[in-house]
């Protein structure tokens, strides 16, 4: 019996007309006026001041798109804060100040029940201590990035913690700076992403009123201690707190009206 001869070649298309195309890759995106410029450019005639004309043009355009594209971010930086702070919950106290005896949630309860809702909606912070501060304070910056692009910066000054009850230093310097930071962080922070705390029992304290003073009342009512020769030490143990910031935010009204009324008293007896 004869065979007939294979035709490789023939196979061979037959097979190679089977397999399907490979996809056509897309042409990359050209910006027309970049394309225009370097025709301009390459041609040994060209007008030099139109070439510059078009060169400050496409800058234009450019700065243009990065405004456009920055206004972007900050809106969705925006969107984005609405939404965590909506669904942030209540921070439950974890925490009790032994001299006070009241409760206050420390940066641990922040970061486990409020950071992970933060994070969810492409947040993240970062806080330090900087120069600039007046004395016996401590400047405090949080820094709030979005995955957008956007971050938005801010700072405060705190008095430094260092003082014990009785007015007596009880902290060395690196612990009075690192406490002092610490509590800053968490003001802020609880400030920026309108967090609230409450007791166990769900008694709720506002973000908007701080667990603890405000550096600008804390100053002030050392103004006041200070004109009124009020025993700094006596006054703490009225106000039950350990030191001037460790002060209830609830009960710095009353304080301050005692040692203005006190003040006044002084100048219309003096």
């Amino acid at each position: 019996m004869k065979h007939s001869p294979t035709n490789t070649e023939t196979s061979g298309a037959a097979l190679a007309a089977a397999e399907p195309e490979a996809p056509a890759q897309m042409p990359a995106t050209i910006d027309p006026m970049v394309s225009m410029i370097e025709r301009v450019a390459l041609d040994p005639e060209a007008d030099i001041g139109k070439l510059e004309k078009m060169l400050d043009m496409k800058e234009r355009l450019d700065d243009r798109a990065r405004e456009d594209q920055a206004r972007e971010s900050e809106r969705e930086f925006y969107r984005a804060l609405a939404a965590a702070q909506s669904e942030v919950p209540l921070v439950v106290r974890t925490r009790r100040n032994t001299h006070s005896g009241y409760t206050y949630a420390d940066l641990a309860d922040i970061e486990t029940q409020a950071m992970p809702i933060i994070r969810q909606h492409g947040f993240a912070v970062a806080a330090w201590s900087g120069a600039g501060a007046p004395e016996g304070h401590q400047r405090v910056h949080l820094r709030v990035s979005h995955i957008s692009g956007h971050s938005h910066e801010i700072q405060d000054d705190f008095p430094l913690d260092g003082a014990g009850l009785k007015g007596g230093q009880n902290k060395t310097a690196i612990q009075s700076k690192g406490s002092t930071t610490s509590y800053g962080r968490r003001y802020l922070l609880c400030g920026y992403f309108g967090i609230a705390t409450a007791d166990d029992d769900g008694s709720r304290r506002e973000a908007s009123v701080p667990d603890t003073i405000s550096a600008k009342d804390a100053d002030a009512l050392r103004d006041l201690i200070a004109r009124t020769g009020t025993d700094e030490a006596r006054f703490l143990k009225a106000a039950k707190a350990e030191t001037i910031e460790d002060i209830a935010a609830s009960d710095v009204a009353r304080l301050k009206s005692l040692l203005e009324r006190k003040l006044k008293e002084g100048a219309n007896n003096g």
